[in-house]
């Protein structure tokens, strides 16, 4: 009897305590106004004002412009870079050219030089 008793409370207190749901009231905001915002509005969602919306295609015309700039630039420098590079290899492999030249030449005037002190130390009979 006691556990029936407990029960039915229980129960009676659960079933109690609960709050009957509420309904959600919630307003859902169009976010595009259903006016021209420009210049009617200008602090409703999503709205700017021709000012505004004009420096900002201006300035992004800039952007664009300048990255383009800059990046012919990069490109200038770099064929520029190369061609500065081909240049000094082709000094570079002139200038051991006309070393290996010239070695070559002192070798001969040595040699020639030598074939003479030679000749002329020999004694004729």
């Amino acid at each position: 009897m006691k556990r029936i008793f407990l029960f039915t409370t229980l129960v009676l207190m659960i079933s109690c305590g609960k709050e009957p749901g509420k309904a959600a009231a919630t307003v859902q905001e169009n976010p595009v106004a259903p006016y021209d915002t420009a210049a009617v509005d200008s602090f409703s969602v999503g709205a700017t004002s021709i000012d505004v919306a004009r420096r900002i295609r201006i300035s992004s015309l800039k952007y664009q412009d300048s990255i383009k700039k800059i990046s012919a630039q990069i490109e200038e420098e770099k064929i520029l870079k190369k061609a500065k590079e081909e240049k000094e290899k082709a000094d570079k492999k002139s200038a051991e050219e006309m070393k290996k030249r010239e070695s070559e030449k002192a070798k001969k005037e040595k040699s020639a030089s030598q074939s003479e002190n030679s000749a002329s130390e020999t004694p004729v009979q």
